[in-house]
């Protein structure tokens, strides 16, 4: 397309057992100039909900006329895990963002990851990826891919640099084939309005940067690079009592504190008392509020500040 334009469709997978289909929603926004394709994905993960409203909102306030390129949207990426707000596809318990490139012939996780892979992916020329820190939890970062400015670009304070990616993730996909990627976590739990809108804000930034937008492309803060995060999972499932509130998230926690203790709620026995693990604690991922944890779950990600690359 040549003129400023919108389309959506509705991409076919299969079939449920009752009958109804499963489809992905594909939003494509044709800007009045040329330039690259951007593709922008959200709930991945179905208890990740704050992505599809960020990309609403990104898709309400992009002006078509001044955009040059194209932008794909894919606001609900698994919607049978956000129909029952799971991480996991409900249907085969498979995580869709561990499966990339999908088999069409597969579970049906699989089977959704080759439609995304096919159908989305392989089309763009550049990726954004939100995620967050699920139902209960918030977390607030961004991983450093194969485009360390489009990273640095989204304007978060604190990036991290693995040493040892996840595999069959979409930006394991993506970036194998050239495409600079960035995959945001930001937000979850409460779902503040706050972090809705920094999400807006770093999708923006980082279409100026691309050039897809007119304007100067906004410095980015002070920026801490972690190449060392310590996720901590109860061992011990019941009430989880946190030791700070969400407002702890991006904050320092010097040398060994509590961080939250579980009891049994029918014998009020304290199970497990969770600690900080280093000198210097950043919080990137927390719970901040009472509720029942099972063993396993996430309970927080704590960044190593003495191994950081700081500015």
């Amino acid at each position: 397309m040549n003129a400023a334009a919108r389309t959506y469709r509705e991409i076919p997978v299969t079939h449920l057992s009752n009958g109804m289909k499963v489809t992905l929603p594909l939003h494509t926004i044709y800007g009045k100039k040329a330039g690259p394709v951007l593709g922008l994905s959200a709930v991945i993960h179905g208890d990740e909900i704050i992505g599809a409203e960020i990309l609403r909102r990104v898709y309400e306030r992009l002006n078509e006329e001044e955009l040059s390129g194209t932008v794909m949207i894919m606001p609900v990426a698994n919607p049978l895990a956000f129909e029952s707000l799971t991480r996991n596809t409900p249907l085969d318990m498979n995580n869709l963002n561990r499966v990339f490139p999908g088999d069409p012939q597969g579970w049906i996780t699989e089977q959704m990851a080759h439609v995304i892979s096919t159908q989305f992916l392989d089309k763009l020329d550049a990726y954004i990826d939100l995620h967050a820190g699920g139902a209960v939890p918030i977390v607030d970062y961004v991983y450093i891919q194969n485009d360390e400015a489009l990273s640095r670009a989204f304007n978060f304070p604190v990036l991290y640099r693995p040493s040892h990616p996840y595999e069959g993730t979409t930006a394991t996909y993506t970036t194998a084939k050239g495409i600079p990627s960035v995959t945001v976590e930001v937000g979850g739990g409460p779902n503040f309005e706050r972090d809705v809108e920094r999400g807006v804000s770093g999708i923006f930034n980082c279409m100026r940067h691309l050039k897809m937008l007119p304007g100067d492309v906004e410095p980015a803060p002070k920026q801490v690079v972690m190449t060392e995060i310590r996720i901590i999972r109860p061992t011990q499932g019941g009430i989880m009592v946190p030791a700070f509130d969400f407002s702890a998230v991006g904050s320092v926690i010097e040398g060994e504190q509590v961080l939250a203790r579980t009891y049994n709620p029918q014998t009020f026995e304290e199970l497990e008392v969770i600690r900080t693990p280093y000198k210097r604690n950043l919080v990137i991922l927390m719970r901040g509020l009472l509720h029942k944890v099972n063993p396993g779950d996430y309970g927080f990600m704590i960044g190593n500040l003495d191994t950081a690359e700081e500015e």
